[in-house]
């Protein structure tokens, strides 16, 4: 028999988008002193990126004639692709948006912006949501601020919309952003189709993943700025998108993207329109097609806007290497998992290990002792040495050992003789707290979605935090004290997740609290696994290869059984136990909003 406990840390919901921290207006700091910049929209010079004069490769920027490729033509599409791997931007001519539409747009966006504070704060972004007027992804006070303004609105489906942040003001506004909108759409559709042919597929599958068309867009102002040397209008990142579409104001340049080492000014060609690949897109082809850092720089004489529009993946489609794009010859580059696989509730059956994969597996037992092991005690007190040991064990391990947590000896002891006192119980005891079909707390066997082979073992899942989601009626009453152990347990874990989420933050560059904050009402499961004994181990599994769609999973193990393996340079190295420890490992939600956190970006940055 082994047993272990593993508390699963998220926020309060993996997929609803984190508030933002209330920051000043920038137009009107602007407006109210112009040669006033505050000290924290100022960069470090080492923050600053080294900027080359390379203003001669603006023109080499690609050009698309979207009418060729919407009619198939080869050369174009040749041209296409060879964007799309060297450039991973291009601007698009002939794209069948009116004139009229597109300056239409403009002049209705210059006018918002135009408006006094107070009109234009009629539809501020809530402090948890992305849409609206105002400054998103502001996660700490020490945070470098952009010079910038924005308007977020979600476009496509149309039931996302939240129609009190679409402006009354100027009052045809919001025609101007129906119209313009609905062009884009048509344009991303044409892109998506010529996409699909230069990937070596049908014209229509990329369009045909969609089943509904994702659409937001990201109306950007950016006032003048007495040292624009010193500040950025949006800082360096790449888009989380499939596709980006971009109006540019004609007359000013602000965009620059990242290519070979150099930060290369993207200038206007009237009533064209810049596409940049998403990270996405890069996924899907495998890393043959490139997701390019860009940022936006300002303008001491004139403001600036331009108008982002955001080709986004439906929540069903699965972000992964198409597989005729992956072969022996071209391996797996790029696999974001984590895009897709960030709902504790609906983590799908996706890790069985077949006969072949289990006749792969490679014996690492002497990596064993070189799986990290973290002083929690020093992490505390915000050890420099240990904090870079964790940051290196979150990068080359993703899984490490934490002592002198803090938990007593007898706590730990208590929980797993109440663990192990349940599951002696009967069996007609124990089906008294059942899984329900459509429930995720119980006593079962969870994630059962087809006939495929099970796994050897059987669990007991119980939500912890916050309290309102506690079922009691899934909490074992025998053995006698198994509800306060658990309850004490837990306690005593969650303050270990407290510690370690403050120095992720730390190691993250944000305040110690960062990642606190951003989980709110933290959530926090507890599964209890139990593994009997098998006479033919090597024949079956405790638990199918998968990673853990947490934040951070914190696993109290048998301390006489090892059971526990991890994959590390292509083979599979037991966790053997050390006395009273915790084994921790990073789960998909840290490892997917890495770079929101770290770039302070997510889909909506042009």
């Amino acid at each position: 028999m082994d047993i272990n406990i593993a508390e699963a840390v998220e926020g309060e919901d993996a997929l609803t988008y984190a508030g933002s921290l209330p920051v000043p207006n920038v137009q009107e700091m602007e407006r109210s002193n112009p040669m006033q910049v505050p000290e924290r929209y100022i960069r470090n010079q080492e923050d600053m990126p080294k900027t080359t004069d390379a203003i001669h490769l603006s023109c080499e920027i690609p050009v698309i004639d979207l009418s060729l490729l919407s009619n198939g033509h080869k050369e174009e599409l040749k041209k296409l692709e060879l964007a799309c791997e060297e450039w991973g931007f291009f601007q698009v001519v002939n794209h069948g948006v009116a004139e009229e539409v597109l300056q239409g747009m403009k002049y209705s966006a210059s006018e918002f912006f135009e408006l006094p504070l107070q009109e234009k704060n009629k539809y501020a972004m809530a402090s948890d949501d992305i849409q609206g007027y105002g400054q998103a992804f502001v996660v700490s006070e020490e945070q470098k601020l952009d010079w910038s303004d924005i308007l977020v609105l979600v476009i496509y489906p149309t039931r996302f919309r939240k129609l009190k942040f679409w402006p009354n003001a100027p009052k045809e506004f919001k025609e101007k952003i129906e119209v313009y909108s609905n062009e884009v759409k048509r344009v991303g559709e044409e892109l998506l189709c010529s996409l699909s042919l230069i990937m070596g597929m049908d014209k229509d599958t990329l369009l045909g993943l969609h089943k509904e068309f994702v659409q937001a867009l990201r109306v950007n102002y950016y006032p003048t700025c007495s040292i624009p040397d010193q500040v950025l209008g949006v800082s360096p990142h790449s888009d989380t998108s499939i596709l980006t579409i971009l109006m540019q104001d004609d007359d000013v340049t602000g965009l620059q993207i990242k290519h070979s080492g150099e930060w290369v000014p993207v200038k206007p060609i009237p009533n064209a329109l810049v596409v940049n690949i998403g990270d996405v897109i890069e996924i899907w082809s495998n890393g043959k097609y490139r997701s390019i850092e860009h940022r936006a720089v300002t303008n001491k004489n004139r403001a600036r806007i331009s108008f982002a529009s955001f080709i986004l993946p439906h929540d069903d489609v699965e972000i992964e290497p198409f597989d005729h794009l992956v072969d022996s010859q071209q391996p797996i580059k790029i696999y974001k998992k984590e895009m897709v696989r960030c709902n504790l509730s609906c983590i799908p059956d996706r890790f069985k290990r077949s006969e072949e994969d289990k006749s792969k597996g490679v014996d690492l037992s002497v990596l064993s002792p070189q799986i990290p092991v973290i002083d929690l005690a020093l992490l505390s007190s915000e050890n420099v040495e240990e904090l870079k040991k964790l940051e290196w064990a979150c990068k080359c391990w993703g899984f490490f050992m934490a002592t002198n947590h803090g938990i007593p000896e007898e706590v730990l002891q208590r929980v797993k003789d109440a663990a192990a006192g349940f599951f002696e119980l009967p069996f007609e005891e124990k089906k008294a707290y059942s899984l329900d079909s459509n429930e995720m707390q119980g006593y079962g066997q969870p994630f059962m979605v087809s006939e495929e082979k099970l796994d050897w073992s059987d669990s007991l899942i119980l939500r912890i935090y916050p309290s309102h989601f506690q079922k009691l009626k899934f909490w074992p009453t025998t053995p006698a004290d198994f509800r306060d152990t658990v309850e004490t347990y837990s306690t005593e874990v969650r303050k270990v997740a407290e510690t370690l989420l403050g120095s992720l933050s730390l190691t993250m560059g944000m305040t110690k609290d960062a990642l606190l904050r951003l989980h709110k009402d933290m959530a926090q499961a507890l599964r209890v696994n139990y593994y009997p004994t098998c006479r033919n181990p090597d024949q079956v599994i405790g638990i199918s290869p998968h990673s853990d769609a947490t934040s951070i999973s914190i696993l109290l193990q048998d301390d006489d059984v090892t059971g526990l393996e991890i994959q590390h340079d292509g083979g599979w190295v037991p966790v053997h136990p050390i006395l009273n420890s915790l084994v921790v490992n990073i789960g998909d939600v840290i490892e997917v909003n890495i770079k929101k956190f770290h770039h302070l970006k997510d889909f909506i940055y042009n």
